[in-house]
């Protein structure tokens, strides 16, 4: 059984300068949510840039390549998927508006990560959808000639239920502590989710639901 222990991340055991580079940032969110009522229409441009760069980027990794055009078309509902490809970028884009509109009602638990999960693949009809994965997968990595080689082992897919229900109890738990800082939290949790690689196909669902939280 793998185990998930996020007790390093404890204000006290971290180097001095990055606790104070994290409460900088922390310090910049709380400005950035004061002037955002000031300057509403910069900040919904800015959501709006950061959504087409989201969906581009996290579909390209899935090989997922379409014009810079047709997915703001698609991200602003101003055109319906004219392909397979298309399709998945909507449901892409179903979820993230999710996140976006709702993360105050958004937790990281395996109920709200599989509905996320088969909101995204929902329109392009697959059946797996809020599933996971039922075969063993490995991150494979293919060199400039071609030649292929198993670059890491995700959990097998016997395992993956058990696994994600403890990285859910120890995220729960890291995140009540107050003693763990909350900002390093979010990107060791995302690594361990994608160490686990739970799905089939669309395991980049919760990173944009760590990035709202």
């Amino acid at each position: 059984m793998r185990n998930f222990d996020y007790s390093f991340l404890n204000n006290g055991l971290l180097p001095a300068g990055l606790v104070n580079l994290t409460a900088n940032i922390s310090a910049l969110k709380t400005m950035a949510g004061v002037r955002k009522e000031e300057y509403a229409h910069i900040f919904t441009e800015l959501e709006a840039v950061a959504k087409v760069q989201s969906i581009k980027s996290s579909n390209a990794i899935e090989g997922i390549v379409t014009s810079d055009e047709r997915i703001a078309a698609i991200v602003n509902q101003n055109s319906a998927p004219l392909n397979h490809n298309e399709a998945e970028i909507a449901g892409y884009r179903d979820a993230l508006n999710v996140i976006h509109l709702g993360f105050d009602h958004i937790d990281f638990t395996q109920r709200d990560i599989l509905r996320l999960h088969e909101m995204m693949m929902s329109i392009a009809g697959y059946e797996y959808g809020g599933q996971y994965k039922t075969d063993d997968n490995v991150i494979l990595e293919v060199d400039a000639d071609g030649n292929r080689r198993v670059r890491f082992r995700p959990a097998s897919a016997a395992e993956t239920p058990k696994a994600m229900e403890q990285l859910e109890l120890a995220y729960l738990a890291a995140r009540d502590d107050a003693n763990i800082n909350q900002l390093l939290l979010i990107p060791c949790v995302i690594l361990d989710f994608l160490c686990i690689h739970p799905f089939q196909d669309g395991n980049v669902t919760t990173r944009y639901q760590q990035e709202a939280a």
